[in-house]
């Protein structure tokens, strides 16, 4: 015999403190799910990203079983682990990895050979043949403070239209230079800040530079020259996605809680008043199919259905539904199973001193003959409905 299933099975529910095996695993799974997801383009930085890992950071421990409290202290762990891996390690790299120190990646059809020069009197230069020039499109340098950098995104002080630009000079033919003056006020300009830039061509209009979206060098921050700390920006980016984050988590979470709480609240009441079998009961032995008290046999597959008088629920006075045959509380008013109206008049009434109440009042369906309720809405044979 292969038991190997059930070895593997016990090794996943085995309890390590208050958690599973498969209940580490699976948040080992989110958080690296979790983080990969905030590393992919912008997600880190837009409301979609943050639902989407949200949704995965809870949904997965939750399918192992997870507790609320369990998910709740889940939660922040996995905004500690988020903002520790963002902040220090994903955050600083593309920083890195799009500064100015490597320019290759600057050249494009209208920008080539792009030389950044950082010069003893403080001021910058930036050097670059540019293709394109006319009347409409002048070569222009923007810049604008980065605000943070949420894992591989950031964020900016200032839209295009706001950015501060300069426009480059020509130097010879195809040659044309910018220089920011990082000692005067005026350039906005502070190397102890990060700054978003990119060279573009321009159209000067209204006392100001109209940047042409399309004509664009790739972008970069400015690393070369940059004096701060790096994590001022990175640490508190991936702080500030895992903000909104854990609100979304948290809303998931509560809105779980109460939704199941209620749910369960009610099946209580269903169990308590004899319209549901305790869990675990609530199934045909043989098919699975959903069986309720009273029922002798299964629907599904006809299978007998034996429940212990035990789980039962304790009821003064009831009656078997003449239509589906379900158990109903003498008092009610529908049938829990199939919904037929009572008006006080039903097949049998079983008191609990053991009389049994017979007032069978019935009648032909039209359609197939079959005897009916003389309140139900509808014919349990062929289906038919019936005007009030």
């Amino acid at each position: 015999m292969d038991n190997g299933g059930n070895g593997s099975t016990a090794v996943l529910n085995k309890k390590v403190g208050p958690l599973t095996v498969k209940l580490i695993i699976a948040m080992i799974v989110s958080a690296a799910i979790g983080v990969f997801i905030l590393c992919i383009g912008g997600l880190a930085g837009n409301f979609i990203g943050w639902i989407l890992v949200a949704i995965l950071v809870y949904m997965i421990p939750h399918l192992a079983k997870a507790d609320v409290k369990i998910k709740a202290v889940w939660g922040a762990v996995f905004a500690v682990i988020a903002i520790s891996i963002g902040g220090a390690l994903v955050g600083p790299a593309y920083v890195s990895g799009v500064s100015v120190s490597d320019l290759s990646d600057f050249d494009n059809e209208y920008f080539e050979d792009v030389v950044y020069v950082v010069n003893d009197d403080g001021t910058i230069t930036v050097t670059a043949i540019v293709n394109g020039v006319d009347a409409d499109n002048v070569p222009v340098l923007a810049y604008t403070e980065v605000s943070l950098v949420t894992f591989q995104n950031v964020y900016v002080s200032n839209t295009v239209s706001g950015m501060d630009k300069i426009a480059m000079t020509q130097v010879s033919g195809s040659t044309y230079t910018a220089t920011i003056d990082t000692n005067n006020p005026a350039s906005n300009f502070d190397t102890s800040n990060l700054y978003y830039m990119f060279l573009s061509l321009a159209k000067y209009e209204d006392s100001s530079y109209v940047v042409n979206q399309d004509k664009v060098s790739t972008v970069t921050l400015s690393g070369w020259d940059f004096d701060g700390s790096v994590y001022t920006y990175t640490v508190y980016g991936a702080a500030y996605s895992m903000m909104y984050t854990m609100v979304i988590y948290y809303l998931i979470l509560l809105f779980s809680y109460f939704f199941r709480r209620k749910v369960g609240n009610t099946r209580k009441k269903m169990e308590d008043s004899g319209r549901l079998y305790p869990q675990g009961y609530g199934r045909c032995t043989f098919c699975g199919a959903i069986v309720l008290p009273g029922e002798v046999k299964c629907r599904k597959c006809g299978g007998y259905i034996d429940r212990p008088e035990s789980i039962k629920p304790k009821k003064k006075d009831f009656f078997q539904c003449s239509e589906c045959g379900a158990e109903v509380p003498s008092d009610a008013s529908v049938c829990p199973k199939c919904g037929v109206k009572f008006d006080g008049v039903e097949n049998e009434v079983v008191h609990a001193d053991g009389k049994v109440d017979i007032s069978t009042e019935t009648f032909k369906c039209p359609k197939c003959g079959a005897d009916v309720p003389k309140n139900a809405d509808f014919c349990p044979e062929c289906g038919k409905r019936f005007d009030e």
